[in-house]
């Protein structure tokens, strides 16, 4: 096995892309790694991630990816181009608008990514960062774990209601998956593609609400769901009443983690799920947890007597009358498979200070 390998980063300048170039600087096993970026002069603080002390080569290289279906080749063309060399490839990219053009773009970049990889002579894995989004089975009851394998949303359903957003990764991980000869339960269902030697291991992780410091240097608030923490705290939302629901969260870094794992799981003798090396889906996911403990935490944390945090006070709202918060129900997780990967999750208090000490460093609390 080869000991120093060659990543290639695509999306690296969003939160959990930078996130991950920032974990596979810190791994040894790392080598170089090609971090892309439509703008290359606005992304060069990617370099800085590292120590003085780093050896790990890092490179931002031009990449404009569009919604644009016709242009396939052209675009397979130039990530066969970036990713030659290269060992791992992981697609982080993203496109929140809330129409077709995002399916377009989510779907046809990720499955380029794989025709870009089986191209090349080097590629043997790629990672898609994917949504939990995609494993909404509607049949599924509230105290049924989420099985990775099993539970799958309905894209068709998912577009009625004009959820494009989650739409775009249910049909991002079912096209990625056809294109690797396998389903969605990674099945091998085209036996000539999933054996061949060109075909890439596939690996898919699946967040949901992602916490945690930004890397991007600059003054504005924007990793994903942050500005909307932002407005939690300041009471400008979620001001009245605590919400009766959950939410499954984990931290950035750890999340960033779980996909270099994942990535460098080749042991056939070391498998997540009995089919040898580290591939399919995997949940981002380190726990569900009601409104109440989230909010309760954030007043834990600012009320702390060291007096670190006596210029901002935050006070969890009321609950909602007529409202049986005892008995409701966190999202229940099967965490077999992402177990397996070796990484130990941080606890939600840590993943919230530190999220609150970095909101207090940027002057937004």
């Amino acid at each position: 096995m080869k000991i120093n390998k060659n990543a290639v980063v695509i999306g690296a300048t969003g939160y959990v892309g930078s996130a991950i170039v920032k974990g596979l600087i810190d791994h040894d096993g790392i080598s170089s790694i090609k971090c892309t970026s439509r703008d290359v002069q606005k992304a060069q603080w990617l370099k800085d991630l590292g120590t003085n002390t780093s050896k790990v080569q890092v490179d931002v290289v031009p990449l404009q990816l569009s919604d644009d279906t016709n242009n396939k080749k052209e675009t397979i063309n130039e990530l066969k181009k970036i990713m030659d060399g290269s060992d791992m490839v992981f697609f982080c990219a993203g496109y929140e608008k809330q129409s077709q053009s995002t399916i377009d773009f989510m779907v046809t970049n990720a499955v380029a990514v794989i025709e870009a990889a089986k191209a090349t002579d080097s590629v043997n894995v790629v990672v898609l960062t994917s949504s939990g989004g995609s494993t909404n089975d509607p049949k599924l009851k509230d105290n049924t774990p989420k099985s990775e394998i099993h539970h799958f949303s309905d894209p068709d359903e998912q577009i009625k209601n004009g959820r494009y957003s989650p739409a775009a990764k249910t049909l991002m991980e079912i096209k990625s998956f056809n294109a690797i000869g396998r389903n969605h339960k990674n099945e091998i269902i085209n036996e000539d593609i999933a054996s061949h030697k060109s075909t890439p291991r596939l690996i898919i992780i699946n967040p949901n609400l992602i916490l945690g410091p930004q890397l991007d240097p600059c003054q504005e608030i924007k990793g994903n769901s942050l500005p909307w923490m932002v407005q939690i705290l300041k009471k400008k939302t979620m001001s009245k009443y605590i919400p009766n629901d959950s939410m499954s969260i984990i931290d950035i870094r750890d999340l960033a983690k779980l996909h270099i794992s994942a990535a460098f799981n080749e042991n056939e003798n070391e498998t997540g799920n009995g089919a040898g090396a580290a591939s399919g889906r995997y949940f981002g996911v380190n726990k569900s947890y009601t409104w109440k403990d989230i909010l309760t935490e954030f007043q834990t944390i600012l009320s702390s007597n060291d007096g670190k945090y006596k210029s901002f006070e935050y006070k969890i709202p009321a609950l909602k009358p007529n409202e049986d918060y005892e008995n409701k129900i966190p999202t229940q997780f099967d965490h077999t498979r992402k177990d397996s990967l070796g990484v130990t999750l941080r606890p939600l208090h840590d993943t919230l200070k530190d999220l609150i000490d970095f909101f207090i460093s940027k002057g937004a609390l």
